[in-house]
Protein backbone atom coordinates (compact mmCIF):
# COMPACT_ATOMS: atom_id res chain seq x y z
CA UNK A 1 0.00 0.00 0.00
CA UNK A 2 1.42 3.36 -1.01
CA UNK A 3 1.32 5.83 1.86
CA UNK A 4 1.57 9.59 1.62
CA UNK A 5 2.00 11.90 4.63
CA UNK A 6 1.89 15.64 4.40
CA UNK A 7 0.62 18.44 6.59
CA UNK A 8 0.19 21.93 5.22
CA UNK A 9 -0.87 25.01 7.15
CA UNK A 10 -3.36 27.08 5.23
CA UNK A 11 -4.69 30.39 6.59
CA UNK A 12 -7.56 29.19 8.80
CA UNK A 13 -7.70 25.49 7.99
CA UNK A 14 -5.30 22.58 7.77
CA UNK A 15 -5.08 20.10 4.95
CA UNK A 16 -4.08 16.56 5.80
CA UNK A 17 -3.16 14.08 3.10
CA UNK A 18 -4.01 10.64 4.41
CA UNK A 19 -2.67 7.28 3.25
CA UNK A 20 -4.62 5.30 0.74
CA UNK A 21 -4.07 2.38 -1.57
CA UNK A 22 -2.44 2.82 -4.97
CA UNK A 23 -5.80 2.21 -6.69
CA UNK A 24 -7.52 5.07 -4.86
CA UNK A 25 -6.94 8.73 -5.34
CA UNK A 26 -5.18 10.55 -2.54
CA UNK A 27 -7.67 11.38 0.20
CA UNK A 28 -7.57 15.00 1.31
CA UNK A 29 -9.30 16.12 4.48
CA UNK A 30 -9.64 19.78 5.44
CA UNK A 31 -9.56 20.39 9.19
CA UNK A 32 -10.19 23.48 11.24
CA UNK A 33 -7.56 24.47 13.80
CA UNK A 34 -9.79 23.02 16.53
CA UNK A 35 -10.09 19.68 14.71
CA UNK A 36 -6.35 19.70 14.06
CA UNK A 37 -5.65 19.80 17.80
CA UNK A 38 -7.28 16.41 18.30
CA UNK A 39 -6.39 14.79 14.95
CA UNK A 40 -4.54 11.48 15.36
CA UNK A 41 -1.86 10.95 12.75
CA UNK A 42 -1.30 7.34 11.75
CA UNK A 43 2.34 6.52 12.20
CA UNK A 44 3.88 3.43 10.74
CA UNK A 45 5.43 1.65 13.70
CA UNK A 46 9.12 1.01 13.33
CA UNK A 47 10.52 -2.21 14.75
CA UNK A 48 13.71 -1.41 16.60
CA UNK A 49 15.99 -3.94 18.24
CA UNK A 50 18.63 -2.74 20.70
CA UNK A 51 21.33 -5.10 21.95
CA UNK A 52 24.76 -5.01 23.51
CA UNK A 53 27.53 -4.69 20.96
CA UNK A 54 28.78 -7.95 19.53
CA UNK A 55 32.49 -8.77 19.77
CA UNK A 56 32.78 -7.88 16.09
CA UNK A 57 31.15 -4.47 16.61
CA UNK A 58 33.41 -3.79 19.59
CA UNK A 59 36.41 -4.69 17.43
CA UNK A 60 35.25 -2.31 14.70
CA UNK A 61 34.88 0.55 17.22
CA UNK A 62 38.34 -0.20 18.66
CA UNK A 63 39.82 -0.18 15.17
CA UNK A 64 38.19 3.16 14.38
CA UNK A 65 39.46 4.62 17.66
CA UNK A 66 43.00 3.53 16.83
CA UNK A 67 42.74 4.96 13.32
CA UNK A 68 41.53 8.35 14.64
CA UNK A 69 44.20 8.46 17.34
CA UNK A 70 46.89 7.59 14.78
CA UNK A 71 45.61 10.36 12.50
CA UNK A 72 45.73 12.88 15.35
CA UNK A 73 49.23 11.77 16.30
CA UNK A 74 50.57 11.90 12.71
CA UNK A 75 48.91 15.17 11.72
CA UNK A 76 48.98 17.13 14.97
CA UNK A 77 51.70 15.48 17.04
CA UNK A 78 49.24 14.90 19.90
CA UNK A 79 50.04 11.61 21.57
CA UNK A 80 47.45 11.48 24.38
CA UNK A 81 43.72 11.43 23.78
CA UNK A 82 41.82 11.62 27.07
CA UNK A 83 38.25 10.89 25.98
CA UNK A 84 37.10 14.18 27.52
CA UNK A 85 35.89 17.51 26.12
CA UNK A 86 39.56 18.54 25.90
CA UNK A 87 39.84 16.29 22.83
CA UNK A 88 37.39 18.50 20.91
CA UNK A 89 40.25 20.90 20.25
CA UNK A 90 42.30 18.22 18.48
CA UNK A 91 39.31 17.05 16.45
CA UNK A 92 38.59 20.65 15.41
CA UNK A 93 42.22 21.12 14.36
CA UNK A 94 41.89 18.17 11.96
CA UNK A 95 38.83 19.85 10.45
CA UNK A 96 40.36 23.33 10.30
CA UNK A 97 43.57 22.07 8.69
CA UNK A 98 41.51 20.18 6.11
CA UNK A 99 43.46 17.01 6.83
CA UNK A 100 40.68 14.82 5.41
CA UNK A 101 38.96 14.98 2.06
CA UNK A 102 35.17 14.71 2.00
CA UNK A 103 35.49 11.32 0.32
CA UNK A 104 37.39 9.80 3.28
CA UNK A 105 34.25 8.42 4.91
CA UNK A 106 36.04 5.82 7.07
CA UNK A 107 38.32 8.46 8.59
CA UNK A 108 35.42 10.83 9.27
CA UNK A 109 33.57 7.97 10.93
CA UNK A 110 36.66 7.20 13.04
CA UNK A 111 36.52 10.78 14.29
CA UNK A 112 32.82 10.20 15.02
CA UNK A 113 33.75 7.27 17.26
CA UNK A 114 36.16 9.46 19.28
CA UNK A 115 33.48 12.15 19.51
CA UNK A 116 31.02 9.47 20.67
CA UNK A 117 33.50 8.29 23.30
CA UNK A 118 33.61 11.83 24.68
CA UNK A 119 29.80 11.91 24.91
CA UNK A 120 29.74 8.43 26.47
CA UNK A 121 32.23 9.40 29.14
CA UNK A 122 30.76 12.80 29.93
CA UNK A 123 27.14 11.64 30.16
CA UNK A 124 27.37 7.95 31.17
CA UNK A 125 26.09 6.75 27.81
CA UNK A 126 26.67 3.22 26.56
CA UNK A 127 27.54 2.00 23.06
CA UNK A 128 24.83 -0.35 21.76
CA UNK A 129 23.76 -2.06 18.55
CA UNK A 130 20.64 -0.39 17.11
CA UNK A 131 18.75 -2.24 14.39
CA UNK A 132 15.78 -0.87 12.47
CA UNK A 133 14.37 -1.17 8.95
CA UNK A 134 17.37 0.76 7.60
CA UNK A 135 19.97 -1.61 9.02
CA UNK A 136 22.26 -2.02 12.02
CA UNK A 137 24.13 0.94 13.52
CA UNK A 138 26.26 1.60 16.54
CA UNK A 139 24.60 4.13 18.83
CA UNK A 140 24.93 5.67 22.26
CA UNK A 141 22.11 5.07 24.73
CA UNK A 142 21.27 6.52 28.10
CA UNK A 143 20.45 3.71 30.54
CA UNK A 144 17.57 1.63 29.21
CA UNK A 145 15.78 4.63 27.71
CA UNK A 146 14.68 5.03 24.11
CA UNK A 147 17.07 7.93 23.63
CA UNK A 148 19.87 7.32 21.13
CA UNK A 149 22.66 9.31 19.56
CA UNK A 150 24.45 8.14 16.41
CA UNK A 151 27.91 9.75 16.54
CA UNK A 152 29.71 7.42 14.11
CA UNK A 153 28.22 9.13 11.05
CA UNK A 154 27.94 12.56 12.64
CA UNK A 155 30.79 14.03 10.58
CA UNK A 156 30.73 11.87 7.45
CA UNK A 157 27.13 12.92 6.76
CA UNK A 158 27.95 16.58 7.30
CA UNK A 159 30.92 16.61 4.93
CA UNK A 160 28.87 14.73 2.34
CA UNK A 161 26.59 17.77 2.17
CA UNK A 162 29.41 20.33 2.60
CA UNK A 163 28.18 21.44 6.01
CA UNK A 164 30.54 23.25 8.34
CA UNK A 165 31.83 21.26 11.31
CA UNK A 166 32.23 23.12 14.57
CA UNK A 167 33.07 20.59 17.29
CA UNK A 168 32.17 22.82 20.21
CA UNK A 169 28.86 23.84 18.65
CA UNK A 170 27.94 20.21 17.85
CA UNK A 171 28.95 19.17 21.35
CA UNK A 172 26.90 21.98 22.92
CA UNK A 173 23.83 21.06 20.85
CA UNK A 174 24.09 17.39 21.76
CA UNK A 175 24.87 18.22 25.39
CA UNK A 176 21.64 20.22 25.59
CA UNK A 177 19.61 17.39 24.04
CA UNK A 178 21.24 14.75 26.26
CA UNK A 179 20.65 16.80 29.41
CA UNK A 180 16.98 17.17 28.39
CA UNK A 181 16.40 13.45 27.96
CA UNK A 182 18.37 12.60 31.10
CA UNK A 183 16.24 15.05 33.10
CA UNK A 184 13.07 13.61 31.58
CA UNK A 185 14.22 10.04 32.22
CA UNK A 186 15.16 10.83 35.83
CA UNK A 187 11.85 12.58 36.39
CA UNK A 188 9.89 9.47 35.48
CA UNK A 189 12.30 6.90 36.88
CA UNK A 190 11.08 4.84 39.77
CA UNK A 191 13.28 4.55 42.86
CA UNK A 192 15.66 1.58 42.73
CA UNK A 193 15.42 1.27 38.94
Amino acid sequence: MKQVWLVLAITLAFVVVVPCSAEEETAIITLTPEQMETYRFQLKPSKVTVKDLTVGQQTILSSKRRAAKDLIQRQLGIVKISGTKDDLRALQQLVDRKVLRNSQVEEWQSMGVLFGDILAREFSLKWVSYKDERGVNKALRYRKSDNFIFPVTLFSKRVKFDEEIDMRELYATLESQIREFIALENRFRLPNS
